[in-house]
């Protein structure tokens, strides 16, 4: 079965950011880095996708590494960096668990509410040990997570049906839940997609189990870590640590 993750564009319509809301997270980011004096250096991009984040902070001055596990998102990104006239460096692999040239970096990043998929305990440990091999000490970590809404869902159902436009076709969309598990704390969640593309119409279907994390959520996973230390939660508009009207902030952790 295809993934959204294999039509880099249809992506970007379904899931992508408005470009402004990625201008503000970007401004957040670098006034984060900023606040631990790190106004340049390098910067690692977990997840990446089409690195619109990226793009920009390597824009701003940074070197910007970004790994993806999808050749397709991976190219996209390289077409627009190059359209962009950035350099950039990306590099597939898997934020799980991954082995980098350089372990150095000043900071890192995990955007789009992503870390929520990472739901096992033992899965959580490798990917914080995977990212503090590769951030110096006292280098930040910025990771984007989720309002938690709803808590585990107890009955299925579809959600969100729709139809957008694409230059050349369109695509119906729709998510259908699956009751989630309790004794996991997990919910369940496929997003549909069917693609028509001028004479071609594809069928795509990504499935996800997903971990509702909160605030205290964090406070624990960070106090088992002996590698990392909570700076504190901050809304993505600013650094504001009220968070209240953001359906999603930024988890700032500091390496030890």
């Amino acid at each position: 079965m295809l993934s959204l993750f294999d039509f880099p564009d249809v992506y970007e319509a379904i899931l992508g950011r408005p470009q402004a809301i990625v201008d503000g997270e970007v401004e957040t980011i670098l006034a984060l880095l900023a606040k631990h004096h790190i106004g340049e250096g390098s910067l690692l991009e977990l997840a990446c996708g089409t690195c619109p984040h990226g793009i920009s902070l390597a824009r701003a001055g940074f070197q910007v590494v970004g790994i993806d596990r999808s050749t397709a998102m991976l190219r996209e990104a390289r077409e627009r960096a190059a359209r962009e006239n950035v350099g950039i460096d990306l590099v597939k692999a898997d934020v799980l668990d991954f082995a980098l040239d350089r372990t150095d970096f000043n900071a890192a990043i995990f955007m789009y509410e992503t870390f929520p998929l990472l739901t096992e305990f033992d899965q959580i440990l490798d990917h914080f040990n995977a990212v503090r091999r590769h951030v110096r000490k006292g280098g930040m970590y910025i990771v984007d997570v989720d309002v938690p809404k709803g808590g585990i869902r107890q009955e299925g159902g579809e959600w969100d049906r729709r139809t957008i436009k694409l230059p050349e076709g369109h695509v119906e969309t729709w998510y259908e839940d699956l009751p989630g598990n309790w004794m996991q704390g997990t919910n369940h969640v496929i997003l549909h997609c069917l693609i028509h593309l001028e004479d071609e119409v594809h069928m795509t279907r990504d499935e996800w189990i997903v971990r509702p994390y909160n605030m205290w959520d964090w406070k624990l996973l960070i106090k088992i870590t002996e590698d990392w230390k909570l700076d504190g939660f901050y809304s993505w508009r600013g650094l504001s640590q009220d968070i209240s009207g953001d359906d999603h902030y930024f988890v700032v952790l500091i390496a030890c």
